[in-house]
């Protein structure tokens, strides 16, 4: 335990049963396509039943992990460690899919332990808790009393958020924080924030925080509701920035890391202009509550929690350059005040995402890699890549940084659609370098897109934006000024009221008048702006009327919260041949050949891939020697996973499970994409859209895998399935000597 000349301390214990249930938990629940692979995918049935369990556990009414796990001396002892008759069933399958994927993980959790030893000392040296308990004290407003939090360092938890409590009868009894993910100072910030939650949950009084924020912004509204929530996050979180910076001086906040001061900028604003006043010494604590509770209640709560609208923001920025080129002094003169601030406020933005996108090569093969991009590559995903990245920037240069960042997405990066993120970087560091002025760089954010769609999907609605920048090209005024603000619409109005004089208003500004001046709102959704924090003002990122945000208009108690994420499915590659009505292939292996029927009609992608793959007309990449692929791919490739009853599973040229062909194939299942019986032919994967070359043929039905993965074929003769059996109780290799394939 480490003491502490205050009466608050953390402990640190360890618990090899939590470490693996929150390692399966991550592997089957909370890992991204991209992120390492611990558990061959598909899982087996006896892995899957993991799921079905945690649904018991909610059934029965459990909210948080139990404490108990921690007590349980091995997986079968989860059961009785655990406790509660309710929780039994549920209990019974997670102990028995532990003790199924426990080979697998147990010798990844021994060869990281050392990552927790590493934290541990990091946090002792970051955590100065008798400093740090006075000021969390009186920030938090709680009475002087003990509290020590116990503390589990785990290898590998689920995405989101990594961090987490363990739970006695609804009470918090020890917190768990991924220190795999976390490292150093941003380890440290994400355990103070749960330190903090902890005081304030088991430290209720008048003055504590969440009392107060409940004081001073009533109502049940699902807005007001929110804005608590938000609020209660942004401060604590700020406040344990603010410490561990004051021990860590170069250290990037969580607060900023993990998005929240993106999500929710107008609110930051409002926070940073108090809490951050008070933080710094400058107000006492009671006149910072006060005043940043009277500025958030002269507005609806909507305002500061819902989206920035990219399309709003985009039409104001256009409509104002065409205002300034026609000669109007004040859209001039906003233009020009404007326009920097929000081109630095894009670069931090896209910045931030440049490191989550170079997450994604956390499974290269770097050591294979051509230098500096396999170094760089190595230092970007040690630990959260949007710290890493940073931390990179700084040692390296941001230009040297960027540069670097191109040729990865343009090189290895091309399997995770790295051709768009290449463009990306490279517009950033032209930028900084001033090759590009403010305003020409604004206008490439805006048209620059992703993988997946817009730059800005992560953090704001993007519903509408490439239809608003089809409007900007043909050059269709009335169509962007609808998209405005307020304000960019008043300017348009009286810019153009003072060109009237000597046109009949009746045949050539009717039209216009009518959609600038209608009351009705244009958009359906409302959204918080980056740059300014004035409802209806020029760059608010929303078109709507800002009555709409009165303080004065109701909530409804009980409304879902809309879904906030708003992105594009990336869209699927072109179709090179294999999309006929029918089609077959035969794998000549070295036990036989196995006839596959194949499905072009129900996966046309999935096929087409799987048949330019074969005949070795689809460009593909050795994922050993990364150098362009010649012939058929799956020639001399072998089963690599064969498990008697489950699957067959072939197509890695690296025969390590997570070899592919350079590319990724868009799925192509939906619910009802059963696995209903055996010899169902599907394409492997880890996570969504992440397909490539690797396929499976099932020896049974598979109830666990519905839903999950793109069938495109099947095994329907009686040689070929006896074959297919072979090959699952085979005892020594079996080669997959070519594939060849008739489409009709």
């Amino acid at each position: 335990m480490e003491t502490s000349k205050t009466t608050l301390a953390v402990s640190y214990h360890r618990s090899s049963v939590l470490d693996l249930f929150l390692a399966v938990q991550r592997e089957l629940m909370g890992r991204f396509a991209h992120e390492s692979v611990f558990l061959p995918c598909p899982v087996v049935p006896e892995v899957a039943q993991f799921v079905d369990g945690l649904r018991d556990w909610g059934r029965a009414g459990l909210t948080d992990l139990p404490m108990g796990i921690t007590h349980a001396t091995s997986p079968a002892a989860l059961v009785d460690a655990v406790g509660l008759t309710e929780l039994r069933s549920g209990s019974d399958r997670i102990a028995a899919a532990m003790v199924a994927a426990a080979p697998s993980l147990e010798p990844v959790l021994a060869g990281l332990d050392g990552v927790r030893t590493t934290g541990e000392a990091d946090l002792r040296r970051l955590l100065p808790l008798d400093r740090f308990g006075e000021p969390l004290r009186a920030a938090l407003g709680l009475a002087t009393g003990p509290l020590t939090m116990q503390l589990f360092l785990v290898p590998l938890a689920p995405h989101f958020p990594g961090v987490g409590f363990l739970t006695v009868e609804g009470r918090i009894a020890a917190c768990y924080a991924d220190c795999r993910r976390f490292t150093g100072a941003t380890l440290a910030d994400a355990v103070l924030a749960l330190f903090c939650w902890t005081l304030l949950k088991e430290s209720p009084g008048k003055d504590n925080l969440l009392a107060e924020l409940g004081q001073r912004m009533p109502g049940q509204g699902r807005h007001h509701r929110r804005l608590r929530a938000v609020v209660t996050k942004i401060m604590i979180e700020k406040l344990s920035a603010h410490l561990i910076r004051s021990v860590e001086p170069d250290h990037r906040p969580c607060v900023d890391v993990l998005g929240a001061i993106w999500r929710y900028p107008r609110l930051a604003a409002v926070i940073d202009r108090h809490w951050g006043r008070y933080l710094a010494g400058l107000v006492a604590r009671e006149e910072c509550l006060t005043d940043l509770a009277n500025e958030l209640g002269g507005r609806h709560p909507r305002w500061y929690v819902e989206d920035v609208d990219a399309t709003s923001l985009a039409a104001d920025f256009y409509v104002l350059e065409w205002l300034s080129a026609a000669g109007c002094d004040e859209a001039q003169r906003r233009f020009a005040q404007w326009v920097p601030g929000l081109a630095d406020y894009f670069a931090r933005q896209i910045d931030l995402t440049i490191g989550g996108e170079l997450g994604h090569f956390e499974r290269a093969r770097r050591h294979r890699l051509p230098e500096p991009v396999g170094s760089f590559i190595e230092r970007v995903t040690a630990g959260d890549s949007r710290v890493a990245w940073w931390r990179t920037r700084r040692e390296l240069g941001q230009l040297r940084a960027l540069t670097l960042a191109a040729e990865t997405f343009n090189g290895p990066g091309l399997e995770y659609g790295g051709e768009a993120w290449g463009p990306v970087a490279a517009t950033l560091r032209r930028y900084l370098e001033l090759e590009i002025p403010p305003a020409i760089f604004v206008d490439q954010c805006f048209s620059l897109e992703h993988n997946n769609g817009s730059l800005f999907d992560k953090y704001f609605a993007t519903e509408g934006l490439r239809e608003l920048l089809d409007a900007q090209a043909a050059g269709d005024l009335l169509a962007l000024t609808a998209r405005a603000s307020v304000e960019v619409r008043r300017l348009w109005h009286r810019h153009r009221a003072r060109h009237r004089a000597g046109y009949d208003p009746q045949w050539l500004w009717a039209e216009a008048e009518a959609l600038v001046d209608s009351p009705t709102p244009i958009l359906a959704r409302s959204s918080a702006a980056p740059v300014s924090s004035s409802i209806g003002s020029l760059g608010c990122g929303s078109a709507l009327a800002p009555e709409v945000y009165s303080a004065e208009v109701g909530d409804e108690p009980n409304a879902p919260q809309p879904w906030r994420g708003v992105s594009r499915r990336r869209p699927p590659p072109p179709l090179h041949g294999g999309q006929g009505c029918r089609g077959v292939a035969v794998l000549y292996t070295t036990v036989g050949p196995i006839t596959i029927e194949l499905w072009p009609t129900s996966a046309p992608h999935t096929v087409d891939a799987f048949v330019g793959l074969a005949r070795g007309t689809l460009a593909w990449q050795d994922p050993i020697t990364r150098q362009t692929g010649v012939g058929g791919f799956y020639d001399h490739t072998t089963f690599h996973r064969r498990i008697p009853g489950f699957l067959i599973q072939g197509g890695d040229r690296s025969e390590t499970g997570e070899g592919g062909p350079g590319f990724r194939i868009p799925d192509e299942f939906d619910s009802t994409s059963v696995f209903d019986r055996p010899y169902l032919v599907a394409m492997a994967n880890t996570g969504p859209n992440s397909a490539g070359s690797q396929f499976f043929i099932t020896l049974a039905a598979a109830p666990h895998l519905n839903g999950g993965y793109s069938r495109f074929g099947e095994v329907t003769d009686r040689l070929s399935r006896e074959r297919v059996r072979a090959i699952a109780d085979a005892t020594g290799p079996v080669i997959n000597e070519r594939v060849d394939v008739t489409i009709w």
